[in-house]
């Protein structure tokens, strides 16, 4: 049985807001490098980075 006092819950409090930011960060470089590698391509095509990516996506 979990004895729930404030230093528990503070502790789980804290590790799931760290655990949330880690995957922010995480998520974010994810994004940013998804940008950068198809930069080349958008502007061998001189499309700009809405076209590019609103045609990437209904290609789908």
């Amino acid at each position: 049985m979990f004895i729930l006092d404030a230093t528990t819950i503070s502790f789980f409090v804290v590790t799931v807001l760290a655990l949330a930011a880690v995957g922010a960060v995480v998520a974010l470089a994810a994004v940013a490098e998804f940008v950068v590698s198809n930069r080349r391509t958008r502007v061998a095509r001189h499309q700009t980075v809405r076209t590019y990516y609103r045609g990437l996506a209904l290609s789908h």
